[in-house]
């Protein structure tokens, strides 16, 4: 089943540059009636009931516009444990009455957004991958704006490519500053499958054999044979699972689950120009045992 809504987006976005089109969506924490919790972060950003005032709550069956109230500190931690707890900050977002429901949660977007939406297209069959049509010399970047901690700043971004080994295995290589890396990724443990304009492997590494339901050690979305997102199960789910398609101003932008070291967050993925670009919003705090 597919949903329509309006969307596009007018950014009053905390970190963005004048000329940004889009930011990173923010995750919801909460919904109680029209009251959403939105991460913030760590902290609240300078001047966030100005520069944060409005959000756009995007849902599977509409979207709504909220108004920012207050923010709250939210901590966890574990009795009789001498540690002390971890915090972050949420903004307290109001829907106006009579607003319609939207449905399941998915994001918060920052400002007044026009437009459509729908959910992803349907995942193809999963097959086997055929080694001749990955195999390559070259390595590839996957799209890489340096959010912490996908690749933390001042870190190289990692290239990958599937080569043969000595012994006849394809193997994903990963490559960061001319160094080399098996990543025990083997070929053979992968399934292949189209959504949309993309193509995912999904990899199984050390598995007999691949039962429905089972989680992979790797997920790889590709447009063509360009990898866009290389996600591993590290303290985490791997996960480059499509979760909406945004429809603006006659391009369409994609919102992705995708899954990090110890945590998963919804990122935005779209084409600008030539280039593919990737924003995340990870947390800014330890979430890893939280």
């Amino acid at each position: 089943m597919r949903y329509a809504m309006v969307l596009g987006v007018t950014l009053a976005s905390f970190g963005a540059a004048a000329e940004e089109r889009w930011t990173a969506p923010y995750q919801i924490e909460a919904v109680s009636g029209r009251t959403t919790r939105v991460v913030l972060g760590e902290q609240a950003p300078e001047d966030v009931a100005s520069r944060l005032q409005v959000m756009t709550l995007v849902g599977t069956q509409g979207l709504a516009v909220a108004r920012f109230q207050r923010t709250e500190t939210v901590c966890t931690g574990e009795e009789n444990v001498d540690l002390p707890p971890v915090c972050h900050t949420v903004g307290v977002y109001t829907q106006a009455k009579g607003t319609p429901d939207i449905g399941e949660y998915i994001v918060a977007l920052a400002g007044t957004v026009t437009g459509t939406v729908s959910m992803p297209a349907p995942k193809t069959a999963r097959e086997r991958p055929v080694p001749g049509q990955w195999t390559s010399d070259a390595f590839e970047r996957p799209v890489d704006e340096g959010a912490d901690p996908f690749t933390p700043e001042g870190f190289p971004v990692p290239g990958y490519r599937w080569k043969t080994s000595p012994e006849g295995h394809v193997m994903l290589e990963s490559s960061r500053d001319g160094q080399s890396d098996d990543t025990r990724v083997p070929l053979d443990s992968c399934t292949q499958e189209r959504q949309g304009p993309f193509t995912r492997l999904e990899c199984f590494p050390g598995a007999p054999h691949i039962a429905p339901g089972d989680s992979p050690g790797a997920s790889l979305l590709y447009a063509d044979r360009r990898p866009l997102i290389v996600s591993f199960a590290d303290y985490g789910e791997a996960s480059t699972d499509l979760v909406a398609s945004l429809r603006v101003g006659g391009d369409t932008q994609y919102l992705v689950h995708v899954g990090l070291k110890g945590q998963a967050v919804t990122g935005l993925l779209f084409r600008e120009g030539n280039a593919w670009r990737l924003l995340l919003r990870p947390a800014d705090y330890p979430v890893i045992g939280c």
